[in-house]
C-alpha cells in the first residue's frame, strides 16, 4: 500500500489538507497523472494492506490513501467528513448504516457500475441491507453470523452434548437449561459461568446484533402481517418509519423478559464485561461470530470447544451485517472509486480475504470456493446466514433506533420493568423514524 495515515493525518486533511479526488504530475504510463483516492475506514478492518496494494498494481494510475480511525470513532468521524467540503472518496462502514448513509445524501449509487449478474449473485440478506429506495449503495464485503460456542471438555463431564446441526438447534429454554448445570457456583461467588458477558459494543449488555434477538426470536415471521406475533419478528415496520407497536409487541416484552432474567432470575450471565471469560475457562457458553472460531483456533485455549446454533425462543433468526465499503456522492472520480470498491468486494480478493479471515462470502460465487463453507464448524455459521439470516431493523434512522434500543436492552439488563422500558424506547423513536 502506497500510504497509511493514521487519526492525526486525518484530522490534518480534515481541516483543509490535501483534497480527495487529486491527481499528480502526468507521467508516460500516465499521461493524465497518478489519481489518489482517499479511503476512511477502522483499524484492522478490510480492505486490507495487501489487497490494495495488489489493486494498486493493477491500477497504476489510481493511488489509495488510506485513513484509520478506531472503530467506536468511525461513525462520527463519517457523519463530520461526509458533511464537510472535502471527504474521502471511499467509506469503509458498518453495513447497518447503509439506508442512514443513503437518505442523508452520503453515498453514491453503484447500480451503473455493478457487473452483469451482479444482484443475483449477492445473498437476500446483503441485498436488503444494501438497497434503499431501490439502489444498491454497497456491495459488500463480508457478513457475519452469531453462534453458540461451548466449552465441550466441561460439557462432555456433564453427558451434554449440543447440537451441531441448525434442524435441531435448541431453544433458549434448553440452552439455560445446559447453562444452569454447568455454572460453578452462585451470587458473588461463580467459579465459571454459565453464559459469557457480552464484548460487543462497549461490552455491556444490550448491542443490539446481539440481544434484540431475543425479542426478534419470540416472534413469527408466518404469522398474519397485521398481527403482533409477525411485528415482534421485524421490530420495525417494513419502511423503516414505526416502532411503535413493532419494538413493544407482548410477545417482545416477553422475550426482553426472558432476557432479563438470564442476568437477574436465574443468574448465568455477569452484567458486568468479562472480555475473555469463555477463553479463560470461566465460562461454559459464549455467544460469537465465526470471527471468534479463527482466535480459538490461533491461540488454542486449552480446551476442546464447539459450535452450535444460535438458541431462539419461538423462531430462530440471527442478525446478519458488517462492515462495508461506500463511495461517497460527493467524489470527483466515481467511476474510479466505484471501480476500487467493487473489484476489492469481488472476485479473488473477496475469495483470498475470506479464506483468510474466515469470514462469510457475501456472494454465492465467493461461497462456492470456499469448501470449508460446508465444513463444521464454519457450517454452521454458513447456514445461518443463508437459513436464518435478518439483516438488524432496516430505517433510513438505524443509528438513532440503534443507540435507543440498546440503551433499553442495557437497562432490561440491568433489572428495568421490559414493557416500561420497550414503550419508552418506542414512543422516543417514533419522532425520529417518522420523519
Amino acid at each position: 500500500m502506497k500510504s497509511i495515515l493514521l487519526l492525526a493525518s486525518l484530522l490534518t486533511l480534515a481541516a483543509g489538507g490535501a483534497l480527495a479526488g487529486e491527481r499528480g504530475s502526468p507521467t508516460p504510463a500516465c499521461p493524465q497523472g497518478v489519481l489518489t483516492l482517499r479511503l476512511l475506514r477502522s483499524i484492522n478492518n478490510p480492505p486490507q494492506p495487501d489487497v490494495v496494494g495488489t489493486w494498486e498494481a493493477a491500477n497504476p494510475c489510481v493511488t489509495i490513501e488510506v485513513n484509520e480511525v478506531p472503530f467506536g470513532q468511525l461513525a462520527d468521524k463519517i457523519s463530520v467528513l461526509a458533511a464537510s467540503g472535502n471527504p474521502p472518496d471511499i467509506f469503509g462502514y458498518d453495513g447497518p448504516n447503509t439506508a442512514s448513509y443513503a437518505a442523508a445524501g452520503m453515498l453514491l449509487p453503484l447500480d451503473a457500475y455493478l457487473p452483469a449478474g451482479f444482484k443475483d449473485d449477492v445473498t437476500r440478506a446483503s441485498l436488503t441491507e444494501h438497497s434503499y429506495l431501490g439502489k444498491l449503495y454497497s456491495p459488500g464485503t463480508q457478513q457475519t453470523t452469531l453462534a453458540m460456542f461451548y466449552n465441550a471438555t466441561l460439557l462432555d463431564k456433564l453427558d451434554i452434548h449440543p447440537p451441531t446441526d441448525l434442524n435441531s438447534g435448541w431453544t433458549w429454554a434448553q440452552a439455560l437449561e445446559a447453562m444452569q448445570k454447568c455454572q460453578q457456583g452462585r451470587g458473588d461467588d461463580v467459579a465459571v459461568w454459565g453464559l459469557a458477558p457480552s464484548h460487543f459494543g462497549t461490552g455491556q449488555p444490550g448491542f443490539v446484533y446481539r440481544d434484540l434477538l431475543f425479542e426478534r426470536s419470540a416472534g413469527d415471521p408466518k404469522a398474519p402481517k397485521d398481527s403482533s406475533a409477525y411485528k415482534t419478528y421485524f421490530a420495525i415496520s417494513p419502511d423503516g418509519k414505526t416502532a411503535e407497536g413493532w419494538l413493544n409487541t407482548p410477545q417482545a416484552v416477553a422475550g426482553a423478559t426472558f432476557y432479563r432474567d438470564l442476568f437477574n432470575v436465574a443468574k448465568v450471565t455477569p452484567k458486568a464485561g468479562i472480555p475473555t471469560a469463555f477463553q479463560d475457562g470461566k465460562a461454559c457458553f459464549t455467544l460469537d461470530t465465526s470471527y471468534f472460531m479463527a482466535g480459538l483456533i490461533k491461540n488454542d485455549p486449552g480446551f476442546k470447544w464447539g459450535v452450535t446454533p444460535l438458541p431462539y425462543i419461538k423462531t430462530p433468526i440471527v442478525h446478519t451485517g458488517s462492515v462495508t465499503l461506500g463511495v461517497s456522492r460527493k467524489t470527483k472520480y466515481p467511476a474510479q472509486a466505484a471501480k476500487f470498491v467493487i473489484d476489492v468486494s469481488t472476485g479473488l480478493p473477496a475469495v483470498e480475504y475470506a479464506h483468510r479471515a474466515r469470514i462469510l462470502p457475501v456472494l454465492k460465487s465467493v461461497r462456492d470456493k470456499m469448501p470449508e463453507l460446508n465444513e463444521y464448524p464454519l457450517s454452521i455459521f454458513y447456514q445461518e446466514l443463508v437459513q436464518w439470516g435478518q439483516p438488524r431493523p432496516p430505517s433510513p434512522h438505524f443509528a438513532q433506533y440503534d443507540k435507543i434500543v440498546s440503551d433499553a436492552l442495557r437497562d432490561i439488563a440491568y433489572g428495568a420493568d421490559p414493557k416500561t422500558r420497550l414503550d419508552a424506547a418506542a414512543r422516543t423513536l417514533q419522532p425520529i423514524l417518522s420523519r
